[in-house]
């Protein structure tokens, strides 16, 4: 569920060089409903000015970062932690997934399609 829809407003009116399959992409992640409840809330720290964070239960297991090329996908510690994501499972779904120093899994989505791959991977319509 998305919370705070104006906030994402404003992250995508301010994203003018953000190009629009990639864009398309963040939106559906944004918009993304979950099983469990997890909550879809746009956020921004530092540098990082377009996120969305993904939180269930009171953590946060997943992240959206917007970037002009490819919006970054995490699947973060507290999920590999919770046994929600299993780390070697998900490299062989998504080869292209690399492992942060954080031994966190991030994922480069460059359209739609993609974006619903990893959503559809963790159980989201």
């Amino acid at each position: 569920m998305l919370l705070d829809p104006q906030r994402l407003e404003g992250q995508l009116r301010d994203a003018t060089a953000v190009d629009a399959a990639i864009r398309d992409a963040y939106l559906i992640c944004a918009h993304a409903q979950f099983p469990d409840g997890t909550t879809v809330r746009p956020a921004g720290h530092g540098y990082i000015e377009r996120e969305l964070r993904f939180k269930a239960k009171g953590d946060w297991f997943r992240s959206a970062v917007l970037n002009q090329k490819w919006a970054l996908w995490y699947f973060r510690k507290p999920a590999l932690n919770a046994g929600l994501i299993d780390p070697g499972k998900t490299k062989e779904r998504f080869p292209a997934s690399e492992e942060t120093s954080r031994g966190e899994i991030k994922l480069r989505v460059r359209s739609s399609p993609e974006a619903h791959a990893g959503l559809k991977w963790v159980g989201a319509e």
